[in-house]
């Protein structure tokens, strides 16, 4: 086996350590631990920093806020008695009084109290002869003034057919084209009639001119006539030339009279007028005939107000007025005297004004139950909470709370005396199983926005710092400070803002003061 070890170069393997190799990587690392990892740092505080007071930097609202008021609810069940007050029974809603629609003097009373009446029934009557006579007035009037709009009616047939067929103007038309037709024609002659005038004028002056020279052979009888004749022959001619512009003048006249009557014709401009006069006529006679329509329609009505009526269907409670007393009536302009006859009231409907002591009415509600007693009744009977008035009385520190009485019986009467158990209502809150009372949650009502029937209050959202608008269901009427129940919509740990809420909106950011 041959032998190498003098062949090794162990120079290979040695390591100069005098050669600077890591310079690059030392450099590299103290850059990043100098100024990358402290600038890290340092950023990391700022932004921490920045989001901490970020409250005090952003733009916000400031306002204050308050809790939510907390009680125990007392639970009573239901129909439980809570307190008894008096009152008196009466008409629900009000009593109706029948009166006169006409002013007059009543004749006779139809009814007494007590007694039960249909709607429409009569209950009294007026004195009616005033009344006849004056429909019996406007009939007349009526009539007559319907014979005027059939006059007029005439009258306009009459300018229609004119206006359809205009029969004068044509026949005037007609007339005047005659007379100018004969007048052309008598122009158009005339020289003939001329020439055979002047021709008789020449013979008629022969014949005298023989005769004068017969002389006394010709007797003086003859040659007068002949003297005679020849004079008319001058006269016919004369008038025959003097008839000739005559006849010029009459064409002319005649011509323009017959064009001006064909327009006429054309422009029935008369006819217009009569027709529109007509209508006009028409017009005014049918809206006086609707006058006296109304007049009578009036005086009918005025004459059926002579009989006063019940307007419900129920029982006289009182009678206002006699007979022969003097009513004025509904809207009349006199002061003196009244129109009320009848008091009704409608026995189904009836009701309890009961005075409730002060301390009392926080526990009444609307609809909450009650038993009603009264003296005519062996038994109490049911009812109902319909109305809380709104005014008290000071001197018996009560408010009057109006309670409707559920079927009332026959034998119960406006005026009498009951006293009335207001029962505990339904309760909305179940009790817990623990048997500790249910928390009731109170809000002040100033802070309480209703719109459009729906309530609504500002809390603030302690963890976002904004404003948030909550729909509330709220409870029956508000406690003396002034403060209403929220049965739904609110939690007991929310804050309601109190300063501010008015111009808030929706997720606005919000700072506490």
């Amino acid at each position: 086996m041959p032998n190498n070890t003098s062949q090794l170069d162990l120079s290979q393997l040695a390591v100069n350590r005098d050669k600077p190799t890591g310079s690059s990587l030392r450099i590299k690392r103290s850059w990043l631990t100098r100024y990358v990892l402290p600038g890290g740092i340092l950023l990391g505080f700022v932004c921490l920093f920045a989001w901490a007071t970020r409250d005090s930097f952003l733009p916000a609202q400031s306002i204050t806020v308050t809790p939510v008021v907390v009680s125990r609810a007392e639970i009573k069940q239901e129909g439980t008695p809570l307190f008894q007050a008096a009152g008196w029974i009466e008409p629900r809603p009000t009593p109706v009084v029948a009166s006169s629609l006409a002013a007059g003097v009543i004749q006779e009373m139809l009814v007494i109290e007590g007694q039960h009446v249909k709607k429409g029934e009569p209950v009294a009557t007026l004195i009616d002869t005033d009344a006849k006579l004056t429909l019996g007035q406007a009939e007349a009037q009526h009539t007559l003034q319907q014979a005027e709009v059939r006059r007029a009616e005439a009258a306009l047939a009459a300018a229609k057919t004119n206006f359809a067929k205009p029969l004068s103007l044509q026949a005037a038309l007609a007339d005047a084209e005659t007379l100018l037709s004969k007048t052309e024609l008598e122009l158009s002659n005339l020289p003939y009639a001329l020439e055979a005038a002047q021709t008789r004028q020449e013979l008629a002056t022969v014949n005298v001119r023989r005769k004068e020279n017969a002389g006394e052979a010709i007797p003086g009888r003859i040659l007068r006539e002949a003297k005679a004749e020849l004079a008319t022959a001058k006269n016919a001619v004369s008038e025959l030339v003097a008839r000739e512009p005559l006849l010029r003048a009459q064409l002319k006249s005649l011509t323009q009279k017959r064009d001006a009557l064909a327009e006429n014709l054309e422009l029935l401009t008369e006819e217009t007028r009569a027709l529109a006069e007509a209508e006009a006529n028409l017009a005014v006679a049918s809206a006086r005939a609707e006058q006296t329509r109304l007049r009578v329609e009036t005086a009918k009505l005025q004459l059926d107000r002579m009989i006063v009526r019940s307007p419900i269907a129920g029982c006289v409670l009182s009678l206002e007025a006699r007979p022969g007393q003097w009513l004025s009536g509904v809207g009349s302009s006199k002061s003196q005297g009244s129109s009320a006859v009848v008091g009704l009231y409608d026995p189904k409907n009836l009701q309890v004004r009961v005075d409730v002591r002060l301390e009392d009415v926080p526990q009444v509600i609307i609809g909450q139950p009650a038993l009603i007693e009264t003296a005519v009744l062996p038994s109490p009977i049911d009812g109902q909470v319909i109305s809380v008035t709104t005014l008290a009385d000071i001197q018996k520190n009560t408010l009057q709370v109006k309670v409707a009485v559920n079927d009332p019986p026959a034998v119960i009467k406006p005026e009498m005396l009951g006293k009335v158990t207001f029962l505990a209502p339904p309760s909305p809150i179940s009790e817990e199983t623990t048997g500790e009372s249910p928390l009731r949650l109170f809000v002040p009502q100033d802070l309480i926005t209703e719109s459009e029937g729906a309530a609504s209050v500002w809390i603030a959202d302690l963890t976002g710092k904004t404003a948030r608008q909550k729909t509330v269901t709220l409870g029956h009427g508000t406690t003396e400070g002034g403060l209403v129940e929220i049965l739904d919509g609110l939690q007991p740990t929310d804050k309601l803002i109190v300063a501010g809420r008015e111009s808030v909106t929706e997720g606005a950011r919000i700072r506490i003061k």
